[in-house]
């Protein structure tokens, strides 16, 4: 009974003792919630007053994208555009031993440094993985090679920006840049390599002066629509601008040879302007499949035209050519070309004279730059003529009048020298383009009173104006004349003043004996060379000594 009662009465306690701990326990909960929002109230309170510099800073690292805070580093704000332009970067590397690049979001591929980028094979490129999404190149100064295969069939690519400096643009560099129209190439560039716009949306370039030879498929299959080629370019390489939009072109005289195909499939060329002189060889197929060319003027030195040259050119009608260069063309040049008519050549050969304006010349150059040749006056033929005028210029057809070229008269010979004392003239007036009085020119003049003009004139040659026995006046406004040759006055009795008052190119050797034999005894010179002139003009080196005087 005694343990019933005990453990009835402990069980009792064991209740009251539960009792007493359950609404502890709930109370316990009750509590600690509201201190928590206590807690975090008085954070909220206290951060406006103590900020951390960190939680500042906060923000800016959660607009960045998860992946890129290891790249950007510790430092948040890059201190020089080449840190930030490496955080924009999507990728960059070397191009070159002391060349980088660098590509951004925005397409543009950088390269910078110094000297050369290294030349690739056609997919090895560090960017090859990225050339759809070039759009655009700049290139720093400092750089001075455009690598091989640089942006080969980068097609999105529109802008190019090239340095001041740059010399070599390499093979296939923009071959296949569909969406390039233009391109400035700077001019230091010497060197263009074959294949380097070849099928590109290329429309208009100038090459600059240095460069030698447009190379092999250059502008092959290009939008090439016109170029401008400079007269340091020697040779146009084999198909150079073979299927490429071209409308017209113009050769300078510098260039030597045209190569196999050069223009082969240009199917839009109607016009070549190409120059009387300098061009020696036109190569197989060269012009083959131009169906619009109509007309084509043969360069005179042309010696050497390939098989095939104009063939199948639908609308070629009128082909000047000389007769020796037609008697020896190959079978086939002109295969498939119905339409073509010859005609002689419009233009003079080397030694070809005729008389124009009562002075008969001879021509030394057939034309430069394509519309203009020299000539040099071969005699007076219109004995009566008391006032001759030598012209700067004169203007010959040797097609009765269908062409007319231009030739710029730059020397006086002697060839018909044996008649000129038959002329009856007394004065004579020289253009500007006579550079060059040949030996005895215009000796034996017995009516020549007066000579002046001369603007270009550099050397009267020896005996020049000897025996002129009426020459009175003398007067030269050349600054280039260097040189009066031996006995330039001999026997001109009634010649005392010889007036050259604007030259200051004469040296002593070239008045060595000029005044021998002559009665001139004063020479009117520039005042600022008259100490200078009379050491030249003393007895020992110019034959008689003369007064010397402004």
């Amino acid at each position: 009974m005694k343990k019933l009662k005990v453990t009835s009465a402990l069980l009792s306690v064991v209740m009251c003792i539960s009792m007493v701990m359950a609404p502890v326990s709930v109370f316990a909960d009750e509590t600690e919630a509201p201190a928590e929002t206590e807690t975090a109230e008085t954070e909220e309170e206290k951060e406006p007053e103590k900020p951390a510099p960190e939680e500042e800073q906060e923000p800016e690292k959660k607009e960045e994208p998860a992946e890129e805070p290891e790249e950007s580093g510790e430092e948040q704000i890059p201190e020089d555009s080449d840190q930030r332009e490496a955080l924009d970067a999507i990728a960059s590397g070397k191009c070159g031993k002391k060349v980088k690049w660098s590509l951004d979001k925005k397409g543009t591929l950088k390269i910078t440094g110094k000297g050369s980028m290294y030349g690739y094979a056609r997919d090895n490129r560090p960017w090859q993985n990225y050339r759809e999404q070039i759009k655009k190149v700049t290139v720093s100064k400092g750089v001075t090679t455009i690598g091989a295969f640089a942006f080969y069939y980068c097609e999105n690519l529109t802008s190019v920006s090239l340095p001041k400096g740059l010399k070599i643009v390499g093979g296939y560099a923009f071959c296949g840049c569909k969406g390039l129209k233009r391109v400035s190439l700077p001019k230091s560039v010497r060197r263009i390599d074959q294949y380097a716009f070849c099928e590109s949306g290329l429309e208009n370039i100038v090459i600059p002066k240095g460069v030698t030879e447009i190379k092999n498929d250059t502008f092959a299959a290009s939008c090439l629509k016109s170029i401008t080629i400079p007269n340091t370019v020697k040779t146009i390489g084999e198909y150079a601008f073979a299927e490429a939009n071209l409308t017209s072109i113009t050769i300078p005289s510098s260039v030597k040879t045209i190569e196999h195909g050069a223009f082969y499939d240009c199917w839009k060329l109607t016009t070549v302007n190409l120059p009387v002189s300098g061009l020696t060889s036109i190569g197989e197929s060269a012009f083959r499949d131009c169906d619009c060319l109509n007309e084509f003027k043969m360069p005179l030195t042309v010696t050497s035209i390939g098989d095939y040259a104009f063939a199948e050119c639908g609308k070629l009608c009128q082909v000047w050519i000389a007769t020796k260069q037609k008697n020896n063309l190959p079978e086939h040049v002109f295969k498939d070309s119905p339409n073509k008519y010859f005609f002689e050549h419009s233009y003079s050969l080397i030694g070809d004279t005729f008389p124009l304006g009562g002075v008969a010349y001879i021509v030394t150059n057939p034309a430069t730059g394509g519309t203009s040749g020299t000539v040099a006056v071969y005699g007076i033929v219109n004995k009566d003529a008391e006032r001759v005028v030598i012209p700067a210029v004169i203007e010959h057809s040797n097609d009765d009048g269908y062409t007319k070229v231009k030739y710029r008269v730059t020397k006086i010979g002697r060839d018909l020298s044996q008649y000129n004392s038959e002329l009856k003239m007394k004065s004579l007036i020289i253009g500007k383009n006579v550079a060059v009085i040949v030996d005895d020119a215009l000796a034996n003049c017995p009516n020549l009173e007066s000579v002046t003009g001369g603007v270009g004139l550099k050397s009267i040659g020896a005996r020049a104006f000897e025996n002129c026995p009426n020459l009175k006046t003398f007067n030269i406004v050349s600054k280039v004349l260097w040189k009066i040759g031996p006995s330039a006055f001999n026997g001109d009795v009634l010649l005392k003043t010889l007036t050259i008052k604007k030259t200051t190119k004469l040296t002593k050797a070239g008045v060595k004996n000029s005044l021998a034999g002559s009665s001139v005894k004063t020479v009117k010179v520039k005042k600022k060379k008259v100490k200078k002139y009379k050491k030249f003009f003393k007895k020992k080196n110019s034959g008689k000594k003369v007064k010397v005087k402004k």
